[in-house]
């Protein structure tokens, strides 16, 4: 907690601190957990920290992971690129000052020793705080001396936004980063990208020899002199010693009184368009719901928005719905954007079957397998389907967040009570959802499945909803309730 305290003060959170320390006896265990930590946990895991080594994850998923003494065994017998192609650091995820601060004593020793970056190498500050105090501490100059580029202060390729380098769009390249996802297509939109992730310090010092293969604890480097030389282990600071400083941090007031204030888009802007608040709850059961998709295997919030290019419309909802669950995987056809269209039987996009059920005045449901929502926090991910007309979604479990996500716009999220009733979903199913008008924390709710043949299966399925949420979903959504208590 001390620790907290001092860097919440030093960037200008003090009360935030204050709020820590009065509830800081809440934030650890009790002094019996402590004392007997059997009786309370189901899992006890003894870590020798001495034995700990940094891992690379990937590629195409976080769950992958690597020790770095492992990494070039693992490289040979996976046929990954072995030649780094592209190295980055930063983002929301790791450009805190120390983050930068350790990679620049870095690429500080390699210029001392003659070295350069032999990949790509680029830096994203999380925000113009950081990126004027590294600057006015030497870290930038640091950095372009080894031929890095500092981008501008913004999601920028964790999300694919940034001006990608290849020769060939199809070849099988590498790349990795210290951004927190690194989902196929993620970070530039290209299938091909073996993206992996690590630390700031790895991720740089990999971008020195320009090879995933590459053990900064272990291996030399050859310099421009051909002589052998070893990186030293990286340094920092927790905060810079003469404070954090930023001329301009990009803040704007709102007006003091914005009731006169209008918001003007023109009406045939791409880019642009002003939301209208979700319908509230009918108040009765939903019945005779289509099934959408169900989706196999990983469906990360990428799968279900996709980023890159596609956020251009991030302000136009409408148009960014083009992209709803266009990665997903059909479970009936192993395809991805192909799904069947209960009303013509043919099969079709997802965004544009959707579209066709919210123009028949259809709700529809999607199903999902483990974790579903994986990934970003990007609200779109559960405004989309709202828009689009989706009623609910069902799956064997949620990512944390996404399931909030849901839940504030309004949408009904669902577990499966028997994770194997997920099986019993078919490909013409009829869907209703029993249960609504007692809708309550903790009460289950019962799914109908009515299918095609004229059978049909009644399933449990669970929520995590408290009173507050239940209102969001009452209301459609919890701008709407914010907006009843401020009229």
């Amino acid at each position: 907690m001390k620790k907290w305290r001092i860097t919440w003060k030093a960037t200008g959170r003090e009360e935030v601190a204050a709020l820590a320390d009065s509830v800081r006896d809440h934030l650890r265990p009790d002094a019996e957990v402590y004392a007997d930590p059997a009786k309370y946990y189901d899992q006890i895991l003894e870590l020798n920290l001495d034995t700990l080594e940094p891992y690379v994850n990937g590629p195409f998923t976080p769950d992958l992971a690597t020790p770095i003494s492992e990494m070039a065994k693992a490289v040979k017998e996976n046929n990954w690129p072995e030649k780094l192609e592209v190295a980055l650091i930063g983002s929301c995820t790791n450009s805190s000052y120390e983050d930068i601060s350790r990679s620049a004593s870095i690429v500080e020793d390699a210029v001392a020793k003659g070295l350069k970056a032999n990949s790509e190498f680029t830096i994203t500050p999380g925000s113009e705080l950081v990126r004027y105090t590294i600057e006015r501490d030497g870290f930038i100059a640091s950095f372009e001396k080894v031929g890095g580029v500092v981008l501008a202060n913004a999601c920028g390729p964790c999300i694919g936004q940034w001006a990608r380098h290849i020769d060939d769009p199809n070849r099988k390249n590498t790349i990795i980063t210290s951004f927190n996802r690194n989902f196929a297509k993620r970070n530039d939109g290209l299938a091909s990208t073996h993206a992996f992730v690590a630390s700031p310090e790895i991720v740089t010092a990999m971008a020195i020899a320009g090879t995933i293969s590459f053990n900064p604890l272990t291996d030399t480097l050859k310099n421009a002199n051909g002589e052998e030389v070893k990186l030293k282990e990286p340094s920092g600071y927790e905060l810079p010693v003469k404070g954090f400083a930023v001329e301009d941090a990009g803040y704007q007031a709102p007006a003091v009184d914005g009731s006169n204030v209008q918001v003007v888009v023109a009406p045939d802007s791409n880019r642009l368009q002003l939301l209208e608040p979700f319908a509230a709850w009918e108040g009765v059961d939903l019945k005779g719901l289509k099934l959408l998709i169900k989706a196999k295997g990983k469906c990360t919030t990428d799968h279900i928005s996709m980023a890159g290019p596609w956020l251009k419309f991030r302000g136009h909802l409408d148009n960014i719905s083009n992209n709803m669950l266009i990665g997903a995987i059909n479970y009936f056809n192993d395809k991805t954007d192909t799904v069947k269209n209960q009303l013509t039987g043919e099969y079709g996009a997802v965004p544009a079957t959707q579209r066709a059920y919210k123009a028949a005045g259809i709700g529809s449901i999607v199903v999902g397998d483990e974790n579903y929502g994986e990934g970003s926090s990007r609200e779109h991910a559960a405004m989309e389907p709202r828009h689009l007309g989706v009623r609910a979604i069902l799956v064997r479990s949620f990512a944390r967040i996404h399931e909030t996500n849901l839940k504030k716009q309004g949408m009904l999220a669902l577990t499966f009570d028997n994770k194997e009733d997920y099986d019993k979903i078919q490909e013409d199913d009829s869907i209703d959802i029993v249960g609504l008008t007692s809708f309550a924390p903790g009460k289950p709710l019962t799914v109908v499945l009515n299918h095609a043949d004229g059978t049909k299966d009644e399933i449990l399925v669970n929520h995590t909803y408290n009173e507050q949420q239940i209102e969001w979903f009452k209301a459609g959504g919890a701008l709407n309730v914010i907006r009843k208590q401020f009229a």
